[in-house]
């Protein structure tokens, strides 16, 4: 017995016996077995052609800075922000990560915003020309905000990753696979409207999330899982098309061995192999394209037409990847439809 064992597992080295399930596996094992029941060479289909999101450098948005310096430092003592400017005019301030920008900017225009009510209260007293400035920095401040904000979310290094088309697919459950990465990508948007509201940002807080951003390569790798899908999609319905068109399966409506089988493979094989992936796959582009839409609502700013066309092919709902993949699986629904009526095989036939 325990010979046998060995030779089994020397075999299963040598032939690459890994057992790995997988959505390529999955369709590769539909595919052959519906070529080979329908004695039809497997096709190979024009897919979608997989977009890169855009570059840093067409994404970016020019912002116009305000300094703090001139109003004075005795004026930012009187409001209490010395030391939150000076931390950012610090050599390492100057180069924070865009956590720490987004926090810095959301404290410190909370910070002007409430001195300046403080001064209202004290308007007998309070400095005009202090006044006159510190309404100028603030509107200038509140003018440039949402650009840095889309600077440090969709036009910056972190969700520019989570795009990327280089990394690890999310698998037969890309619904759960998603999940953390579609919450940081929240967590953005409701950092979006917080600095709308003029609330201050926590920078740990924001610092967790920004990690998930960096390990993840979920929205580049969920467009390719689509683009697969449709392709194989594609594949087996002109399989199943060209056969029908060549030489009905059945004729007058009787089942045969043929027609038997192929309901076999559907009834076994896609419908809980591939048709419950294809429905967590659909599930999940319609959460992330949601948790996206949403960071997009979060922006304050006109998003550049780079990011618009990408949107547009690979986000959008009414157009683009994901309808054509809604489009796919109805063909092929449809074509078996078909075949299972020729065949007097439909449930109640």
């Amino acid at each position: 017995m325990a010979a046998r064992l060995c030779v089994i597992l020397v075999v299963c080295v040598i032939g690459g016996c890994t057992g790995q399930d997988s959505p390529e596996t999955r369709f590769d094992d539909y595919l052959a077995r519906l070529a080979r029941t329908l004695d039809t060479p497997r096709p190979s289909p024009s897919a979608p052609v997989a977009r890169a999101y855009p570059d840093k450098r067409r994404l970016q948005r020019p912002v116009e800075t305000p300094r703090t310096g001139w109003i004075g430092l005795f004026e930012l003592h009187r409001c209490g922000l010395v030391n939150l400017v000076s931390e950012r005019n610090s050599i390492l301030g100057r180069v924070a990560p865009a956590h720490q920008r987004l926090a810095y900017e959301s404290q410190l225009l909370a910070g002007l915003t409430r001195c300046r009510k403080e001064l209202s209260a004290e308007a007998a007293t309070a400095d005009p020309d202090f006044v006159d400035r510190l309404d100028t920095l603030i509107a200038r401040k509140r003018d440039a905000v949402p650009r840095i904000f889309w600077n440090r979310t969709l036009g910056g290094d972190a969700v520019i990753h989570v795009f990327s088309l280089a990394g690890r697919p999310p698998g037969l459950t890309p619904t759960a696979s998603g999940r953390a990465t579609r919450q940081a990508i929240g967590a953005l948007a409701s950092a979006g409207d917080a600095l709308a509201r003029g609330d201050r940002l926590d920078a740990d807080t924001l610092a967790g999330f920004y990690r998930t951003l960096e390990a993840s390569t979920y929205g580049g790798q969920l467009q390719i899982a689509a683009i697969r899908a449709i392709q194989s999609l594609d594949s087996a319905t002109a399989m199943l098309t060209e056969r029908m068109a060549r030489r009905p399966i059945c004729f007058n409506q009787r089942p045969n061995r043929r027609g038997r089988t192929l309901q076999t493979i559907l009834l076994e094989v896609y419908g809980p192999e591939v048709q419950s992936y294809l429905a967590d796959l659909v599930r999940a582009g319609h959460q992330w394209r949601a948790a996206v839409d949403r960071l997009v609502d979060a922006q304050r700013t006109p998003v550049p037409a780079s990011f618009r066309t990408y949107w547009q092919a690979t986000l959008a709902t009414d157009s683009g990847l994901w309808p054509r993949l809604n489009t796919a699986i109805e063909d092929h629904t449809r074509q078996w439809q078909t075949l299972l009526g020729d065949c007097g095989l439909m449930p109640g036939s």
